[in-house]
C-alpha cells in the first residue's frame, strides 16, 4: 500500500493530546493525563489501549550514550550491486546490534545507516564489517563531530 493510498488510523484531538504527552513523558500517569485533557482515567486507559494497537510502538528511555562514553556517531552510505539481494543485506544490517537506524533511500548510495560507537577503533571495526557485507560495493562514511539537535518527537498532525 502507498503512502497515497494509504488508510490513516483515525484520531481526534484528545488521541492528539494523549499522544503529545506520552511522547514527551512517557512515565505520565493516567491520572495525570486525565486532568490535562479533561477526560476520566477510564476513557483515558482505553484510548491508550487502542493507540497502543495502532500507532504506539512501545515506550522507551532515552539514554544520554555520551555519558555511557560512546563518542562517535557514524552516518554511513553504501552502494549495493546485484550479486547479493538487497532483503539480503538490509538483514545483515537490520542484526547489526551498533545500527540504531537503517533506511533505503533513493540515489546511487540506497542504504543510508547512523550507528552509535564507543571510540574511533569501535567506528572502524563496524565500517569494516559494512564493507565486508555480501552486496556492499562502496561506502561513504561520515563521523559526527557535534550533534546539533536530536529529536525523537514527531509532529502530530
Amino acid at each position: 500500500m502507498t503512502a497515497t493510498n494509504m488508510k490513516l488510523p483515525e484520531i481526534d484531538g484528545i488521541d492528539k493530546d494523549i499522544l503529545e504527552l506520552l511522547q514527551n513523558d512517557a512515565k505520565i500517569t493516567i491520572k495525570e493525563i486525565s486532568v490535562k485533557v479533561g477526560k476520566s482515567p477510564t476513557a483515558i486507559r482505553s484510548r491508550i489501549v487502542r493507540l497502543e494497537e495502532k500507532l504506539i510502538k512501545k515506550y522507551v528511555a532515552l539514554i544520554d550514550c555520551r555519558q555511557l562514553g560512546y563518542r562517535e556517531m557514524v552516518i554511513a552510505s553504501l552502494r549495493v550491486n546485484s550479486s547479493e539481494p538487497l532483503e539480503r543485506i538490509k538483514e545483515h544490517i537490520e542484526g547489526m546490534e551498533k545500527i540504531k537506524y537503517a533506511y533505503v533511500v533513493t540515489g546511487e548510495y540506497p542504504l543510508f545507516i547512523m550507528a552509535k560507537c564507543l571510540d574511533h577503533e569501535d567506528s572502524m571495526i563496524l565500517i569494516e564489517k559494512l564493507r565486508n557485507l555480501p552486496g556492499v560495493e562502496e561506502i561513504k562514511t561520515q563521523i559526527v563531530l557535534d550533534r546539533i539537535k536530536e529529536d525523537t518527537t514527531i509532529i502530530i498532525p
